[in-house]
């Protein structure tokens, strides 16, 4: 029974990683967004091609996950200090959870920043086929600039001066 509990403990603490095949990245440093479409918690469309002209921090989550519940504090930090620039955009998403979910999370994590829905993997299955979280920088032309897997390896800060230097 403690074994059991514990290894659900662990889990819930890990990254998510489905381990039933290898992690593919469809989308690399140096490749165009996919086309998409995802919605926030109030139906609003957010298309791929409405983020061309700005430069984007694109984040893939999923609010169970020990990894992103690591990074998400770096990323609502990014929004906080970037949030007032007209060419910055923030598009965090969740992956196959509810807006009720994340809206608690956030609450309870007193995030601001604002985040999108794929409740059914659609628009994270053009990016790769496991793991979160994942971090894209993307370039005025909508090309990835740079991109994290599970962890960042960046401060808050350092992440900021990387996308000011793209802007």
């Amino acid at each position: 029974m403690f074994v059991t509990l514990l290894a659900f403990i662990l889990l819930l603490l890990s990254c998510i990683k489905d381990e039933k095949e290898d992690v593919i990245n469809y989308i690399e440093e140096n490749d165009k967004l996919p086309e998409f479409t995802v919605k926030n918690a109030t139906g609003e469309e957010l298309h791929s091609e409405d983020l061309s002209g700005n430069t984007t921090l694109l984040v893939f989550f999923v609010t169970t996950c020990g990894d992103c519940k690591r990074e998400l504090p770096k990323i609502d930090s990014v929004w906080n200090e970037l949030k007032d620039q007209p060419t910055f955009r923030l598009v965090t998403i969740s992956r196959g959870e509810t807006a009720e979910v994340v809206n608690a999370f956030w609450k309870e994590q007193n995030f601001t920043m604002p985040f999108y829905l794929d409740p059914d993997e659609k628009v994270f299955s053009l990016f790769a086929n496991s793991t979160i979280p994942r971090v894209y920088l993307v370039n005025r032309e909508n090309i990835v600039t740079w991109m994290a897997v599970e962890q960042m390896d960046l401060s808050a800060k350092q992440l900021i001066g990387k996308i000011e230097q793209i802007m």
